[in-house]
């Protein structure tokens, strides 16, 4: 029920929220293009008007490459550092970016103002950047643990049976992704509480993180795998257009930015969804346990009906 309660909520705070989801997505096309852009110039540049391009259409050419010498050499390698600069740039935008799609869809939000939104963004930047890589370390440490280390134990013991390996693979793999699950679902109620207060507290936001992670697991673990599967539905769905239609005229070229760019906005929207979800997950809990929220004993309004109802009115006021 909470789940149901939570996603219905979810869907009722995002849907206002299409303005903060179409800046993230202007920002992203922004960076994309600061990485397609100089790619592209820099292969003309090197190719030019040269039969290469020919020869290259028909596939991946190792002497053609090998044949472009220093000027491909000397490319390369301002690529892999401009995508370096580019990579990091895109994690800092994306942390910063979050704070301000945290703010929107938390409870009591006004109406959209960009100055309210960035102003947000600016204030939960530094917490959620220490969030995030307090949160990336531990799944590093995670993955050492669960998946490399037993893989490289089982792929070097001698008396081990046969296939062994390949089922602790199967073993790990499937822990790791329980086991993220579990950290982002820490990760997003770090940043929903910390966007709840006026200023910053990373490490007691990521106490709550796991105080309400564990505290709610049998509820908040299946709306996290729920979100997370939503997400990675529309990746397969993005990738499955890239590899499977290829353009052959200008127009085709066209069609196929603009179905992409959309799967990219929706894939933006399950996002800011699992953060409004999780967001009401999170106040749903705080108004049970708020002194004078109900009780147990059935008499006066209680938690959960006092939930209901504000989860009715965020529905009634979308439609």
């Amino acid at each position: 029920m909470k789940i149901i309660l939570a996603i219905k909520s979810g869907i009722a705070r995002t849907i206002p929220a299409w303005k903060p989801v179409l800046i993230t997505w202007v920002i992203s096309l922004i960076l994309s293009w600061m990485i397609v852009v100089p790619v592209k110039a820099g292969f003309k540049a090197v190719l030019g008007k040269s039969m290469i391009t020919e020869k290259l259409m028909n596939g991946l050419n190792i002497d053609v490459l090998g044949d472009l010498g220093a000027n491909l050499h000397s490319m390369l390698s301002s690529m892999v550092s401009g995508l370096m600069i580019l990579s990091l740039a895109a994690i800092v935008t994306g942390v910063f970016l979050a704070g301000g799609l945290f703010d929107s869809v938390k409870q009591g939000y006004e109406k959209f103002n960009p100055g309210s939104f960035f102003m947000a963004c600016a204030r939960n930047f530094w917490s959620f950047f220490i969030i995030m890589i307090i949160v990336y370390l531990i799944i590093v440490v995670f993955i050492l643990a669960v998946v490399v280390l037993p893989v490289s134990i089982a792929s070097n013991s001698v008396s081990a049976p046969e296939g062994i390996t390949f089922r602790v693979a199967r073993i790990s793999l499937a822990a790791f992704i329980a086991g993220s699950a579990i950290f982002f679902l820490v990760a997003d109620y770090a940043r929903a509480w910390q966007a709840r207060q006026p200023v910053n507290r990373a490490f007691r936001a990521l106490g709550n993180g796991f105080s309400h992670t564990f505290g709610s697991f049998l509820s908040s673990f299946p709306l996290m795998i729920i979100m997370l599967l939503l997400q990675a539905l529309i990746l397969w769905c993005a990738y499955k257009l890239m590899t499977g239609y290829t353009p052959s005229s200008g127009g085709g070229v066209l069609l196929l930015f603009i179905v992409s760019q959309l799967i990219f906005i929706v894939r933006i929207f399950f996002k800011v969804l699992r953060y409004a979800s999780l967001t009401s997950l999170l106040e749903l809990k705080q108004t049970k346990n708020r002194p004078g929220g109900g009780n147990s004993s059935g008499t006066g309004p209680g938690p959960a009906v006092s939930a209901s109802a504000e989860t009715r009115d965020e529905i009634n006021n979308l439609f």
